[in-house]
Parts: structure tokens; sequence; C-alpha cells
């Protein structure tokens, strides 16, 4: 019997041998000799190349008397690795880009190792940060994550938003967790550049939210919108962002700590065309269309006055028909916006034909300016700081959404003919350059889409908006501007002296004044009596201003 159990002994250790043979492993050892300063507390960070299929011991020697625990962080870029400490068996390592682990400095530091199972050689950043016995212990109060003390961060994304959860910190003085409302948890972001997945801006991105004072200069406060230690944000595809979460002392305002950063591009960039905001054929040749159908509206929208009712009618119906079924059905994108379009073609034939039988002006035009009310609503909603708590209630939200559309509209209906001519200038340029935004990579195409995901995802109240905006977001917005004024100008000039509305081509009330629409009887100073004027000044039906 004894002779088996030290044959079965023997074959254990020859099999842990060739494993760790096969796998490359290797050994270094780091000096913790940092001095550390309030706003710094980084004891250690260095590049390192991990072998494809390979482990790396690290063996930490702390000659700092001033620290009394440490968090060991690892950072790989797009290719998980796995980190563990002793021996890896389940509570003991922690698996992703960017992880981490605690280990106390009394009796000694434990032993860390890294494993990358890829096939591929990574380049790592290791980085140790030490704290006092008066620091809070982050992820220390931990009941989620498998680690027993993790201060590693947790990202979970769809296509709408961006989970971040941290584990509860705990109070050195406190075994029991229960001050745990003595500590404070702020949640921070930097967004990187758009649509760039290089490795060097990402670990510059990481290394700039390692530190207090590096955080209080290139972070962005992430508010608390109700969920504790749980942020949920936007999520901007193909845009990276590096969050990073701080637990502070409410008791002692000079001892805190700081989780490991992590980061998410709402996509997976290894995944081709995983990043793309409309990566399914109908959506991306609705997005071409607009930039064709956009220009026509901006410049020429009034001028071919039926065709613009029927656009307008087009993307007002389109827009409540995809709303109303994706909250009664779970569609994919295609279906929802198949469904929308059609539903669109009939809504723009209705609201054609409204105007064909009653031709009422201030009607007419009402419809252009709602959409131009609701694009306003949701740029201000766009622009919104996170963390207003009377607007996470959907009826405050909606209320004020609708007021705001309600108003705008009201003001701008009362002058019919240039308010028109303006709704086309604004409308048909955002479509410009919601167009153009998709194929540049800016980010002003989520006014409309966070708008609708507040419509139509669960809990997006909740979520922060806090939009990226940087030099070619800029860029878009000053062309819209510039296309909202050009347009404007050519319309109203290419339109003076014409009738402000065409006459209806089918009226259900002939004995309605044609004087209403407009007449050159009217701009002569002659009676406006249609009978009394001469032939050749009498409106055209057939004129282009019908078409």
């Amino acid at each position: 019997m004894l002779l088996s159990v030290i044959k079965c002994k023997l074959v254990c250790v020859f099999i842990l041998f060739t494993v760790k043979s096969c796998n490359g492993l290797n050994a270094t050892t780091i000096v913790l000799n940092k001095t550390l300063t309030w706003e710094n507390k980084e004891l250690y960070n260095s590049f390192i190349i991990l072998n494809a299929n390979s482990t790396l011991q690290v063996d930490c020697v702390n000659e700092n008397l001033n620290i009394s625990f440490i968090t060991f962080q690892v950072h790989s870029h797009l290719y998980n690795i796995t980190l563990y400490n002793t021996t890896n068996v389940y509570g003991s390592y922690v698996y992703g880009t960017n992880v981490g682990l605690y280990s106390s400095v009394i009796p000694k530091i434990d032993t860390f190792f890294i494993m990358n199972q890829n096939e591929i050689d990574l380049r790592v950043y290791i980085s140790v940060h030490g704290y006092d016995k008066y620091d809070p212990i982050p992820g220390g109060c931990n009941m989620e994550f498998p680690v027993p003390i993790s201060p590693s961060l947790r990202t979970k994304y769809t296509s709408d938003y961006i989970l971040v959860d941290a584990a509860p910190a705990k109070d050195p003085i406190d075994d029991e967790c229960n001050t745990t409302d003595k500590l404070v948890m702020l949640f921070y972001k930097m967004y990187l550049p758009e649509q760039n997945f290089d490795t060097i801006v990402y670990f510059e991105g990481i290394r700039q939210m390692m530190t207090l004072e590096y955080i209080q200069s290139y972070g962005e406060y992430v508010p608390d919108n109700g969920l504790h230690n749980r942020r949920m944000l936007s999520a901007y595809p193909g845009v990276g962002s590096v969050y990073v979460a701080i637990a502070f002392s409410v008791a002692n305002t000079s001892a805190y700590s700081v989780y490991v950063p992590t980061y998410s591009y709402a996509c997976d960039p290894l995944i081709d065309g995983d990043c793309e905001v409309f990566d399914d054929a109908l959506s991306q040749l609705l997005c071409a269309c607009l930039l064709f159908v956009g220009l026509f509206v901006c410049y020429f929208g009034h001028r071919f006055f039926k065709t613009e009712m029927f656009l307008i009618g087009l993307v007002s119906g389109g827009i409540v028909t995809y709303v109303l079924i994706a909250l009664m059905a779970d569609l994919t994108r295609p279906a929802l916006l198949g469904a929308s379009l059609l539903s669109g073609l009939c809504f723009g034939a209705i609201w054609l034909l409204f105007w064909w039988f009653y031709g009422i002006p201030v009607l007419a035009v009402f419809l252009a300016t709602l959409n131009v009310g609701f694009l306003f609503s949701a740029i201000i909603y766009y622009g919104l700081p996170g963390g207003l708590v009377a607007l996470e209630s959907d009826v405050n939200f909606w209320t004020l959404f609708i007021c705001i559309m309600l108003i705008t509209s009201l003001l701008l209906v009362s002058m019919t003919f240039l308010s028109n001519i303006l709704c086309c200038a604004i409308l048909g340029a955002y479509a410009v350059i919601y167009s153009m935004d998709y194929y540049l990579g800016s980010n002003l195409k989520y006014i409309v889409i966070n708008t609708i995901r507040r419509a139509v995802v669960p809990n997006f109240n909740r979520a922060v908006l806090s939009p990226p905006f940087e030099w070619n977001d800029s860029l878009i917005s000053l062309l819209w501007i510039a296309l909202v004024i050009s347009g404007f100008l050519f319309q109203h000039f290419h339109n003076y002296g014409r009738p402000p509305f065409p006459p209806p081509p089918r009226s259900v009330r002939p004995s309605m004044p044609r004087s209403m629409y407009g007449t050159a009887g009217l701009r002569t100073g002659r009676s406006p009596r249609i009978s009394r004027q001469p032939r050749s000044t009498v409106i055209s039906e057939r004129s282009s201003l019908l078409a």
C-alpha cells in the first residue's frame, strides 16, 4: 500500500514537472522599494513579454516597511491571461485581460504566476501597488466574484450599454464587513481615440488610470445612478474606454485604495465587423441613401413640397413603428428596420394624401416642426450630465422630452413658410451628417440612437450617456451648422417671389379661397379674386413647387 502511494506521488511530481516544462515556466523577482506618495502608491511597474503557452513565476521582495498589503495586477491587450497565487485552484486565480490579486505582506507576499494560454506571444504590463494599514482593502467585502478578496473590476457589454462591477471595499478595522457605509466608492472613465485598437494607445490609457494623480487629471467622474457598486454606461462600439474605481474612507480622508483598471471597446476587435454600428446590409443601404435624401431635403425640400411631405411622413412613421415593435417583440435589427420602412412608406403616403385633399399649410408644416422638436429634445438628452435622479423616472423624462418637443414645434409653426424651409434645412443636414458620421467614425449619430435606446432598452434610464467628443465630432458639428445655414439661405433665395405654399391638387372644400397659399395677384396688388386675374398670372399646378 505504501509503495503504491509513493509511486502515485512520483507520477504526480513527474506530470507536474512535465507540464511546467512544456509550458515554459520562467521565474523572476521584483524588489518593492519605491517611496510612496499620497497621490501615487505604485511600487513597481514594467512591461514583459510572455511567450506562447508559458507561465511566468513572480516573487516579490518587500523593502518598504510602511505597507500592509499590496495589489498585484497584470494587463494584456485583447487576449486573456490567467493570474494565480500559490496554487491554481478555484478561488485563487482570475482570468481576463485586466487581472489583479490581493496579498498581505505578513508573513510574506504571495508568489504570483502569470499564465499565457494563447498561441501567440503577449506583451503585458505588470503593476504593484502598496497600501498601509489604514487604507481600505479593495474588494475585501466581495460576495459575487470567485476570488475572496477581488480588487479587479468586471465589465460586460451589449450593443446598447456597458456594465462595470466592483466588489465592495473593506474597512481594515472591520472584519465582518458591517461598516461598508463608512467607505465611498467613486468610478472614473477615460475614452481612448475612436476606432483605434493599437496596443500602444491601449497601454497608455491603462497607465493613465493607475494612480490617483493621473486619474484626477485624465479621468471623468461617472455618477452613481442608484446602482451602488455598479455603473451602467451607454455603449459606443469601437470607442475604447478605460474604467477604474477608488474606495475612500469617510473617517480618514487620506486613506484610499485604487482598484485594478479595466477597459471595453463595446465590441470584439478580433472579430471582423463586430465593431461596426450598422453591421447588416439593410442598415448600411439605408445609411447610404440618407446622404442623398438629406442633401435633397436640405436644399430642395420646400421647392418640391409634396415630396417633402412624403419623406417627413416616412421618417415619422418609421421611428414610431420601430419603437413600438421593439417594445412588443424581440426581433433582429434588419427585421425591425424592414417593418419600420414598410410602415413609414404607408404613413408617408397617408400624410401626402392629407395634403392632397385638404392642403392646410399649418398642419402640413406641424409634422416637420415636431420632427425638429424631437431632434432638439434628443440633443438636450445627449448632452445632459449623468446622475440626474429626477430624470431616472420614465414619467418625468418623457414628460419633459415631449414638452420641449411641443414648445419647439409651436414656436416654429407660427411662421409656416420660413419654419418649413428651416425644418428642411435642419432635418436634411442631420441626415447628411448622420450618414457621414457612420463612415467617418464619429458619434453624432448617437443623438437619435441614445433616445431610441431610452425608449426600448430595459433599465436604460440608469445609463450614463457621457458621449465622447473629439476633433472629428467637432468637424462634423461645424459641417452640420454650415449645411443648415447654406440650405436655409439657398431655399429662401430660390423661393423668393414664389407662392409660400402651393394649392392642393384636389380640395374637398372648393370654396376655400386660394389667397391663403399665395397668388401672383397678391404680389402685384390686384384683387385676390382669381377670376379677375390675367391667365398668365394664374399659378400652374404643374410648377416645380408642387412636385
